[in-house]
């Protein structure tokens, strides 16, 4: 319990914080990736906002001696936009084995809390999920989010070219709903084995 109160918070001074330039013409961008990613991170991290965001990380760099500038509330607010996210993992050794499936996300909106407070029709609104966990460390390696009439098979393509091409897929493990010629050809594209129980009509 004393341990979770316990916050290390480690800049590596060989960080890439400036943009590295892009070759084009135009304005080039003034802050990496990495940058902007690393104060989105403290931001969700702490739930502050944009601007107090700005002065968290300011006094952050401060204590740990870098000169460096911080992005300011338009930057980060224009480039989370379109920010491209690099989740980090471990990797298993050897092939991947990937194991895909989707779940259902209930939204919270307007209309269900007006129903709640004045009574009324219940307003139910889904979203969908669909994963590709790595079966030996358990860790995302693909995620699509979708409306709720998008079924589980249009979305394997999707996730299976969100794994670097460079990456050996071994086996792909899925349930019945992604028993379509569809889904084995694109699994057999990428050289792996489709673990997939044969749906009741097939």
């Amino acid at each position: 319990l004393k341990r979770r109160g316990s916050l290390t918070i480690w800049f590596d001074p060989e960080m890439s914080w400036d943009a590295a330039p892009t070759g084009r013409r135009g304005r080039q961008q003034t802050y990496s990736d990495a940058a902007i990613q690393m104060c989105l991170s403290m931001k969700v991290l702490f739930g502050m906002a944009l601007r107090q965001t700005t002065g968290f990380v300011e006094s952050l760099l401060r204590l740990v001696g870098l000169d460096w500038s911080v992005p300011d509330f338009s930057t980060l607010s224009r480039r989370q936009k379109t920010l491209a996210v690099n989740i980090p993992y471990r990797g298993s050794k050897g092939p991947l084995h990937l194991l895909i499936d989707s779940t259902g996300i209930k939204v919270e909106g307007e209309g269900e809390w007006h129903a709640r407070k004045h009574g009324g029709p219940k307003r139910r609104v889904w979203r969908k999920i669909h994963l590709g966990i790595d079966e030996e460390t358990l860790e995302i390696r693909a995620v699509e989010v979708t409306a709720s009439h998008i079924g589980d098979a249009p979305v394997l393509t999707d996730l299976l070219s969100q794994i670097p091409a460079h990456q050996q897929i071994g086996s792909v493990t899925a349930d019945g709903a992604y028993d379509t010629r569809k889904c084995h050809d694109a699994i057999a594209d990428r050289g792996a084995h489709a673990v997939i129980p044969p749906r009741k009509n097939a």
